[in-house]
């Protein structure tokens, strides 16, 4: 064989196995980068499974924080709710143990501490608790020698929550009369106002401009839209209005129907509610309770069904609206109104607002052709806000700490 195809062969079977070489090396980082990305993987699944199970006993933990209950029945409740979570791939239970892993404090910043820390009389000051869980000791799958040389990996989660009052409506720019205590409202009862000539309303409900939403053009605003959803606080005065205009066609919005300058479906100035199904005294039916066969009418996206069948005279809504129209609606015709004396607000022009009711809309305002409202309205009354079976304020969605209505519900702060 020549001398340079020698030489030539034997430069051939170095570089061969400086590839081998190469290529072998290159596989072991490969591999250990994808073995340390299934190890974390497998930490980051452990700290999501472990966040739940933190979030849902702090939740647990905080509906219990009540001057009724014991601090040790609100741990309690976070532990069992907090145990019954898996972690790693869902295949053993999470851990957690009283005096350690659930604790309270008056203030969102601490100090947190262990039940045993607080006295009976601490109870009304409890406003935080949070949940700790951990899981130590996790091995890794693939890069098994870090084991041994950081030793194995532990993943925690905490979660703090608290209490505040649900609110899950907004309010109307209508207040109703303060009943006398010798005949107070009942669930269930029509509340009538008669629209006088001046377009004011006068009975048992009034229209009212609330501090931060105090022209009609404002409460025209609250109708079409969602509502005043910065509920005032008690004792905070709401006003008596001017001269009234166009709020009947605002407020029949609501029901789908509308009238100069609103526009309907696609693009509405005004979202209706599911139903545009109205009570009047003329509809057949009770005059009273109206609310248990509104449910099933906004689940059939029931329309309104036009002046010949409910006796109204609503302007344009002598036709029944399309039924398109309430299928992409939502709530919105039951709403929060303040209670007031009526008196102090015809009298003083303001009248600070005593507590809050739920009430049902039950059907449009009629308007005649001159632009000037008639008839009388009526509203159904469904309780105090602030009472667990008002509808109104059921859904545990969280209002202001300081002017939300309706019964407490926990909720995550952190």
């Amino acid at each position: 064989m020549p001398r340079c195809s020698a030489s030539r062969l034997a430069r051939r079977r170095r570089q061969g196995g400086a590839v081998a070489i190469v290529v072998g090396l290159t596989l072991a980082v490969l591999i250990g980068f994808a073995g340390l990305s299934l190890d974390l993987g497998k930490l980051y699944i452990a700290k999501t499974e472990l966040s739940n199970a933190a979030d849902s006993c702090a939740l647990a933990a905080a509906r219990d924080l009540t001057t009724a209950q014991p601090l040790a029945t609100a741990e309690a409740a976070g532990i069992t709710t907090g145990t019954s979570n898996r972690v790693l791939f869902q295949s053993e239970a999470v851990s957690m143990s009283p005096d350690d892993n659930v604790t309270f404090s008056e203030s969102f910043t601490g100090p947190y501490q262990t039940k045993g820390n607080f006295t009976t009389a601490d109870l009304p000051k409890i406003k935080y608790v949070r949940c700790s869980a951990s899981r130590p000791n996790i091995t890794n799958w693939f890069i098994q020698v870090l084991d041994a040389a950081l030793g194995s990996s532990s993943v925690s989660s905490t979660a703090v929550a608290s209490t505040t009052q649900s609110q899950t409506t907004c309010a109307l720019p209508v207040g109703i009369c303060q009943a006398p205590s010798s005949a107070p409202y009942t669930v269930g009862q029509w509340i009538p106002s008669k629209v006088g000539a001046n377009n004011q309303l006068t009975g048992n409900f009034m229209w009212v401009a609330y501090p931060d939403n105090p022209t009609v053009p404002d409460m025209r605003a609250l109708l079409t839209g969602a509502g005043e959803c910065n509920l005032p606080t008690l004792g905070t005065d709401v006003g008596k209005t001017g001269n009234i205009q166009s709020l009947a066609a605002a407020w029949n919005t609501r029901f789908g129907i509308y009238q100069n300058p609103y526009s309907p479906p696609p693009d509405p100035t005004g979202v209706p509610d599911s139903t545009g199904y109205a009570y009047s005294p003329v509809t057949p039916g009770p005059q009273s309770n109206a609310y248990s066969d509104f449910v099933t009418r906004r689940l059939q996206h029931a329309q309104y069904q036009g002046n010949s069948v409910t006796g109204l005279s609503v302007q344009a809504g002598a036709n029944a609206p399309p039924a398109s129209y309430y299928s992409s609606g939502t709530d919105r015709r039951l709403a929060l109104v303040p209670v007031i004396s009526c008196p102090s607000l015809v009298n003083n022009q303001k009248a600070p607002v005593q507590s809050w009711a739920c009430v049902l809309m039950l059907h449009p305002m009629e308007k005649n052709i001159n632009g000037a409202l008639n008839g009388t309205v009526y509203l159904e009354y469904r309780g105090d806000a602030s009472d667990p079976s008002s509808p109104c304020a059921t859904q545990g969605i969280p209002g202001s700490n300081t002017a939300g209505i309706g019964p407490l519900v926990p909720v995550l702060v952190q």
